[in-house]
């Protein structure tokens, strides 16, 4: 029950209760048919047997009249009428006595009391109105019927406008931060509609000043940089300029890791899938590291990979940073094939779970250095992509891999 929606919820609720009340007239219809029947010879056999006991001291005509009367029946005299009756009529009731026979027939919703003695043969036609009882709780039934119809509309009419706040806030959590909040009612709903669309806009403001502050920061140290490369251009020492270079590109790439994180962030980033080889994408991921001379050992089966390629060098480059970076002894290994790529290097294993580092600006108590951006850089492209990202640490070895 706990994941089943309020509409549904309700729609169960109504269905059930409208079950319960169409069962219960139709139990109330179908006792209060036996009890009447039950009642109706009851009361057809104590006038046959008054009728017959009296036949028994030859009533004159006004005497029977009278016992008429007081039954509330009424004598059916022509003979024609009486065979058709009992020729084409359905038999309800018969009882034989010593004193007589008795028998109950209905024709067209009408009651017949035919009483047989000696030379007596009395047709009684029933004259007591029927009993209203079953056109009673049809009404009432109509008016439960009705008023039900009535709630249900009603309350479908209340949660339509929850229903199209269910769907925005769905529209919000896919990234449509424009999505627009109307909130026309005064109750909870409305309140909270009025609440959603307040932190909506808030949000909408933080995430504009957070882009706009991370544009002009780029901007401002891009400047830099260009002309920090151009003056290392006209340096005469090849060492220092190959130094430089290598620093102000060091930097180049860090702007463009936060321009992906800021892509991230604002939920605008997008995949260009190619067929690639595996190894041609190692190759472009030495060049963001800037240099060919790294501790690692590289095996590589023949395959080629589906993934964005600038984006899955950006992972391939921080998974390396960071085993490079932390390795204790001995060289990195690289190895891929067509299921995984894994990159393992020598060191404690990481004092948390993986979870806690693929959370944006997470590190280590111990690192005075970067960002804590590059594990949550990796996970989300990863995630993008549709590939699974673990860890594990075997043998005094850390390995992270990517499942593709």
């Amino acid at each position: 029950m706990k994941n089943i929606s309020i509409s549904t919820f309700i729609n169960i609720i109504f269905a059930v209760a409208f079950f319960a009340i169409t069962l219960a007239f139709v139990l109330f219809v179908n006792l209060d048919k036996e009890r009447y029947i039950i009642s109706q010879h009851q009361r057809y056999m104590f006038i046959a047997e008054s009728l017959l006991k009296r036949l028994q001291t030859y009533p004159s005509s006004e005497d029977l009249e009278s016992m008429y009367d007081q039954f509330d029946v009424k004598e059916v005299k022509k003979r024609d009428k009486k065979l058709d009756i009992i020729n084409n009529s359905e038999l309800q009731l018969i009882k034989n006595s010593y004193i007589g026979r008795m028998r109950v027939y209905k024709a067209d919703d009408n009651f017949y009391i035919y009483v047989q003695q000696l030379s007596y043969n009395l047709m009684l036609k029933d004259l007591q109105p029927k009993p209203y009882n079953f056109q009673i709780a049809l009404f009432i039934y109509t008016l439960f019927f009705i008023t039900f119809m009535m709630l249900y509309i009603l309350l479908g009419r209340k949660l339509k406008p929850l229903k199209k706040l269910t769907k925005q806030i769905d529209q919000f959590s896919q990234g449509d931060i424009n999505v627009k909040i109307n909130a026309y009612s005064n109750d909870e709903i409305g309140k909270i509609a009025r609440s959603f669309a307040k932190a909506l806009e808030f949000i909408k403001n933080q995430s504009k000043s957070k882009n706009l502050f991370m544009r002009n920061m780029m901007h401002e140290l891009k400047t830099p940089i260009t002309k920090g490369m151009i003056i290392a251009e006209t340096l005469p020492n090849v060492r220092d300029k190959e130094i430089l270079q290598n620093a102000f590109e060091r930097m180049n790439n860090i702007i463009k890791e936060l321009s992906t994180v800021e892509k991230i962030s604002s939920n605008i980033l997008n995949l260009h899938k190619e067929k690639v080889e595996f190894f041609h994408l190692y190759t472009q991921t030495l060049k963001l590291m800037l240099t060919d001379a790294l501790p690692i050992t590289t095996r590589f089966e023949k395959f080629q990979a589906c993934v964005d390629r600038d984006l899955f060098c950006i992972v391939l480059k921080n998974l390396l940073d960071n085993a490079v970076k932390f390795n204790t002894h001995g060289d990195v290994v690289a190895r891929a094939t067509k299921q995984k790529v894994e990159i393992i290097s020598h060191g404690e294993p990481l004092k948390n779970e993986l979870d806690y580092y693929t959370e944006p600006f997470s590190q280590e108590e111990k690192r005075s250095d970067g960002f804590g951006l590059g594990l949550y850089i990796v996970k989300t492209i990863v995630d993008l992509h549709g590939f699974k990202f673990k860890y594990t640490h075997q043998k005094g070895q850390n390995i992270f891999t990517i499942i593709f």
